[in-house]
């Protein structure tokens, strides 16, 4: 059997979205790949087996995540190099985002096996809609560092960056990361979305100084979702005057019309009178001394 016959006998890695919260978020489209594949690949055994028992489903189950996510790698592209049809979720949302399977992709694309991706809700493009800030660009900065002064670089970082920025955090370090940013930009307007997509969501909105002091005594470990505005854009700092030296022209590329001062026509050499003048006086000087 060829290369090419036994690439055509692979299987397909799909990569599926699943609900946030809201069981109904859904698509068609997941639930018929997740019907049909022979393994759904997911992060914690717990969340996995849940989210198939809730739409009826009975695929067998592997886990994947950071403890194992080198190993298994190998093991789930032998499986998919076999023929199996393997489905990634993670335990809501999108996968690979910020979830372990970059390392599984990577390795399928290497070794050209086909990859399917079925989108679906997202907790990032949630946030962002309801936030109200400008959204033509923006920065998803992922979760912050663990380590308070790593986080509190990561934040003044942030707060320079012009477009609106998204933070992921888990649910216990709300209350750090707000006190952090009130410190830092302690005026500038931001929004948490908090269980969204949930019948219980909720949307604050404030400056973070403000949202520090609504929530710094509240007990919430719930899932949420921080974005806040970008900085102002100083024209002063933040416009770059190019060097003048790339405005100059390269030699080779003057032109004799510019050479010669934009005429068509070099101009015309003036003639050196001084010196024919000089000559005549000699030439007289001489015949009369013959005489």
């Amino acid at each position: 059997m060829s290369k090419q016959e036994e690439k055509e006998k692979y299987g397909t890695l799909y990569i599926v979205s699943t609900p946030i919260g809201n069981d109904e978020d859904i698509t068609l489209r997941a639930l018929k790949v997740l019907k049909k594949v022979d393994i759904v690949i997911c992060e914690e055994p717990k969340v996995g087996a849940r989210t198939l028992h809730k739409y009826n489903l009975s695929q067998k189950m592997e886990i994947l995540n950071e403890q194992n996510e080198q190993k298994k790698t190998s093991e789930i592209v032998s499986l998919l190099e076999k023929g199996k049809d393997i489905a990634l979720i993670c335990d809501g949302g999108t996968p690979v985002f910020a979830d372990p399977g970059l390392i599984l992709v990577q390795t399928c694309l290497k070794n050209d096996i086909p990859i399917k991706v079925i989108p679906g809700v997202t907790s990032l493009m949630t946030a962002l809609v309801r936030s109200g800030f400008p959204i033509d660009q923006f920065l998803y900065a992922g979760f912050l560092s663990r380590k308070k002064e790593e986080r509190v670089l990561q934040l003044k970082r942030l707060s320079t960056e012009n477009r609106t920025v998204v933070i992921f955090e888990t649910p216990y370090r709300l209350t750090p990361i707000l006190e952090t940013a009130a410190q830092i930009m302690p005026d500038r307007r931001a929004y948490i979305g908090c269980n969204l997509t949930m019948p219980f969501e909720t949307h604050h909105y404030g400056t973070f100084k403000e949202l520090y002091e609504k929530f710094k005594n509240s007990r919430f470990k719930g899932e949420f979702v921080i974005v806040f505005d970008g900085a102002p854009l100083n024209l002063e700092t933040d416009f770059i005057e190019p060097p003048k030296e790339n405005l100059k022209i390269p030699q080779k590329q003057v032109t004799k019309k510019a050479k010669w001062g934009g005429k068509e026509k070099p101009p015309q050499k003036k003639k050196q009178f001084g010196y024919r003048r000089k000559g005549k006086k000699q030439n007289q000087q001489r015949k009369m001394n013959k005489k």
